[in-house]
């Protein structure tokens, strides 16, 4: 077996924790029938109406006079200015017309600086009818970004996740070491990763393997989702117990995880790197013969043409791979969840004077959430051109982007992502669009919609004084007490510190939230 690497706790402290303002779920658009006056062209002899449209806060970078933006542009009698949204254009007042936010801290981070414009409700109904139908049934997600009974932003929402999280396994390491099921409970999971670590998986004579690895710098929680998930709890989730909000960083299932991981790690069981792991390296190490079972999205490894699947196959064609539920244990199965929150999209606060402009972007706005030749057109392409029907003369279903355009890099020299608002299209846009196998997939797999935080991701009113550092303790602690550094019964210590440090009074806001907007 390799060397254990010593986990210094300074490394978790270089480490940084604080999520980008502009980062969120990026989820493929996979979402109505046209609206017969969505995205008209005005007159021609009007002059364009000038926007600075933040482009899609996925994409590398700005491409100019792009080909969708020239489309826009036509379309509705509009001068694009594309921009690239980061906190420091932000800071210096480059503030786009519109563009979209990751996560309601990041609304909320920016409503207090001013740079929005705040959103009348009833606005939104009469200038997107065929969208605030379908949102207004999920009218919760308002409460995430309103203040002071003002909302601040337009949420998007996502029905099926494909992102939620699932486990792939090596299933030839699985036949290799005796194992014909595919875990499904905890017991079984554990005997098949220890197995991986000490029966030679790969049969190259040479102890250099080991069970499963984590993301212990995840900002959203401390990585190894579906086995804390398995005693029912996710760290840093707001969760109801009994009518009252708990973080799940301090329960005491928590703590009976954290002992599993514990005698894991102690066993050679997880990967010692697992402190500076990502999801990018895990993968990589089921592709090298370094780990067997990694937590993977259901839409990149539960089908046989997704994306994780085809790049383990290319690196390694006799390997089998198998998907399978979170293991089951004493406290259920699951993994970190997004529910129903998807992204958020914005206006800058100079648009409320500029009302031609206002009503131009709601023009805009309708289109992309209902106008299927709008949203076909930033998303996907042309058909026929960069995308397709993946079933040869369908109509409706599962897409394609077609040779020469199937890399991201290669459709956003046309634009094709940049300007598309992603989950803003209505239910009946996803229900021609989505792809039937792996809306089957996501219902098989998914641990949905059991666990996701009780506040939806809402940001407390002291969430700016404490958040950051109390993350930041609990990955410390919990990486410390994985790996021996420190004895179980510091987690005690660790809950201490946590309350003290902020965290009693950001559970008493997050009850009274809680009471006051999303108890049912």
């Amino acid at each position: 077996m390799r060397k254990r690497i010593k986990i210094v706790s300074v490394i978790l402290l270089a480490v940084s924790l604080a999520t980008s303002l502009l980062s969120g779920c990026t989820s493929e658009t996979n979402t109505s029938s046209p609206s017969p006056n969505a995205g008209e062209t005005p007159g021609a002899n009007s002059n364009p109406i000038e926007i600075s449209w933040g482009i899609h806060f996925a994409a590398d970078g700005v491409v100019n006079d792009s080909e969708v933006q020239k489309w826009l542009e036509q379309k509705f009698n509009v001068k694009i200015k594309p921009v690239k949204v980061t906190d420091a254009s932000i800071a210096s007042g480059e503030i786009p017309d519109i563009f979209m936010l990751g996560d309601p801290s990041n609304v909320i981070a920016y409503q207090n600086q001013g740079v929005l414009m705040s959103i009348d409700q009833n606005m939104l109904m009469e200038k997107m009818p065929e969208y605030y139908a379908d949102i207004e049934k999920k009218k919760e997600l308002f409460q995430t970004v309103t203040v002071n009974n003002e909302l601040w932003a337009i949420p998007m929402f996502i029905d099926l996740k494909p992102y939620d999280l699932g486990m792939l396994w090596r299933k030839d390491w699985l036949d290799q070491v005796g194992i014909q099921k595919v875990p499904e409970t905890l017991d079984e999971f554990e005997e098949a990763v220890y197995a991986f670590a000490q029966k030679d998986p790969d049969g190259n004579g040479v102890k250099d393997t080991y069970g499963l690895t984590g993301t212990a710098t995840s900002t959203w929680s401390s990585g190894f989702y579906s086995i804390f998930g398995a005693f029912g709890v996710e760290p840093t989730m707001w969760m109801e117990r009994d009518g009252q909000i708990v973080n799940g960083s301090i329960m005491p299932e928590t703590k009976e995880a954290l002992a599993k991981l514990r005698k894991w790690y102690a066993d050679g069981v997880i990967d010692p790197e697992f402190i500076t792991d990502t999801q990018d390296s895990y993968r990589k190490k089921l592709y090298n013969n370094r780990i067997g079972v990694i937590e993977e999205q259901i839409s990149k490894g539960a089908l046989p043409e997704s994306v994780t699947v085809k790049e383990m196959l290319a690196l390694n064609p006799d390997a089998k791979m198998a998907f399978s539920k979170n293991p089951k244990g004493p406290g259920g199965d699951g993994s970190w969840d997004w529910g129903i929150k998807s992204n958020f999209l914005v206006i800058g606060s100079k648009v409320k004077d500029q009302p031609e402009k206002l009503e131009k972007l709601f023009e805009i706005l309708r289109a992309q959430s209902s106008d299927e030749e709008t949203i076909n057109m930033t998303s996907l392409g042309v058909k026929g051109e960069q995308w397709d029907f993946a079933e040869n003369g369908a109509t409706s279903g599962a897409t394609t982007f077609l040779p020469g355009f199937d890399k991201q890099e290669q459709r956003d020299q046309l634009g094709i992502r940049l300007f598309s608002f992603g989950n803003i299209t209505t239910q009946a846009y996803r229900d021609k669009y989505s792809d039937p196998k792996l809306n089957e997939a996501v219902k098989t797999y998914s641990s949905a919609p059991r666990w996701t935080d009780a506040l939806l991701f809402s940001v407390l009113p002291s969430d700016g004084k404490y958040k950051q550092e109390l993350t930041s303790l609990m990955q410390k602690y919990f990486a410390q007490i994985i790996s021996g550094e420190i004895p179980l019964t510091d987690f005690d210590t660790f809950v201490t510190e946590w309350k003290a440090k902020g965290g009693d009074e950001l559970t008493k806001e997050a009850n009274e939230m809680y009471q006051a907007q999303f108890k049912k």
